[in-house]
């Protein structure tokens, strides 16, 4: 029927505290544009949903209700919360979402500095890759646009590459813009880098790296995500693009553009397919700039072309990769339950049997960057841990290769969200 009416007395008994009642009223508006009840219970399925991504409180109560008998129509919608902790303090594992790497996190976040549901974050890392890290965060909503933030974050980390045998001391300052558009996420961000690249046991291409590097750039991504399963898809597609343009100062100057995407459909018999792409570049602005290891991209490894080891495609000096500035890379995996699934202790429910194919390429040159494929196959068992990542175990067969690879014939072990 039409003619619904919503009101919401913002008195006391909502259960705001510490958060400015203005700040919750846009969120509310969307209810007085409903024309039918259908509606107004969809809209506040919405509002559900948006005031538990807030993170500003971890009760909500919406209840409708008709007013005193009458012929009347109308209905009052009641909203009703209770705020989250002020102060948050507590503990992560975690994997990065384009890597191997894995971190364990101790922070602590303070909420509602000001009643308009602004946070402070602190966060100390230690990992695989960061070997220490600290990172301070100021975040502020943007409303009523809920899924507008605003970031600034501070941090100092201290990094080491395994692989090519060198550690960094970072020291950055980041002002971020988070927008959804276009049927995705968009992330603005403006970034200010002091960096030193040391280290001791590496080979003289790599020690040439060593020293101060500065960088003053701008970048921006773009997320689309339209799978079923961040981990294990079975149909749905998912796009990625990344842009950063440095130059205004410091020494770095350049642009790379980087990006993926994949596309997931089912087929007969239980299967599954997921073809993935993924390439990259980066241009100097003159002939003499040069781009430092930590800028360049590296190629080869469980979550990248298997049958290789991390980073183990492209130039290398005394077995150390030096990265490019050109990549590319595509693969092809067909996944399915396992043949038991899921009656023997629920395995079916996390582990997928799945076969690959992997091909890509790396190189400093871009005439040089379809000459010299890399080609790999292989099989193996994906097990999901917890719905955030996914380890992997196969057995890969490198059947093209060039010399200077580092080739992993065999078994591989990999953790992380994002495969090839």
């Amino acid at each position: 029927s039409s003619g619904i009416n919503a009101e919401w007395p913002l008195r006391p008994g909502t259960g705001l505290k510490r958060v400015k009642s203005d700040v919750v009223v846009p969120f509310l508006k969307p209810l007085l544009a409903t024309n039918t009840f259908g509606e107004l219970v969809a809209a506040t399925k919405v509002l559900r949903r948006t005031l538990e991504e807030t993170d500003a409180f971890n009760e909500i109560v919406i209840d409708i209700s008709k007013h005193a008998p009458s012929p009347s129509k109308e209905v009052v919608v009641s909203v009703c919360v209770k705020e989250n902790r002020r102060i948050t303090v507590g503990m992560t594992v975690k994997n990065d979402v384009n890597s191997t790497d894995g971190s364990f996190d101790v922070y602590g976040k303070l909420r509602n500095l000001f009643g308009r549901m602004e946070s402070l974050s602190v966060k100390y890392s230690k990992g695989t890759n960061i070997l220490s890290g600290c990172h301070v965060t100021l975040h502020k909503p943007i409303f009523p646009q809920l899924r507008s933030h605003v970031l600034f974050t501070t941090s100092t980390e201290q990094t080491l590459n395994r692989s090519s045998g060198f550690s960094t001391s970072d020291y950055l300052a980041r002002l971020e813009y988070q927008f959804e558009g276009l049927g995705g996420l968009h992330v603005c961000q403006g970034d200010g880098l002091w960096q030193q690249i040391h280290g001791s046991k590496a080979p003289v291409a790599v020690r040439e790296e060593y020293g101060h590097h500065t960088k003053f750039c701008v970048r921006h991504e773009y997320t689309r995500d339209r799978r079923d399963d961040n981990l294990t898809p079975t149909r749905g597609s998912r796009v990625s693009v990344k842009s950063e343009l440095a130059g205004f100062l410091g020494d770095a100057n350049h642009v790379r553009v980087d990006g993926d995407v994949s596309k997931s459909t089912r087929l007969p018999l239980g299967l599954a397919a997921t073809l993935t792409a993924r390439a990259g570049f980066i241009h100097t602005f003159s002939e003499t700039s040069r781009v430092p290891i930590t800028e360049r991209f590296f190629c080869g490894g469980p979550g990248s072309v298997r049958g290789f080891f991390t980073d183990g495609v492209g130039d290398q000096a005394g077995g150390r990769p030096l990265g490019g500035l050109y990549h590319w890379g595509v693969g092809l995996s067909l996944h399915r339950h396992l043949p038991f699934s899921p009656y023997i202790w629920g395995l079916g429910k996390f582990m997928r049997l799945h076969g690959f194919v992997n091909t890509g390429s790396l190189e400093s040159q871009p005439g040089e960057l379809m000459a010299k494929p890399r080609v790999s196959v292989g099989s193996g068992l994906i097990i999901k841990v917890a719905d955030r990542f996914k380890m992997e175990i196969n057995y890969a067969l490198p059947l093209l290769f060039a010399p200077g690879d580092t080739i992993n014939r065999g078994f591989q072990f990999g953790i992380g969200i994002n495969f090839l």
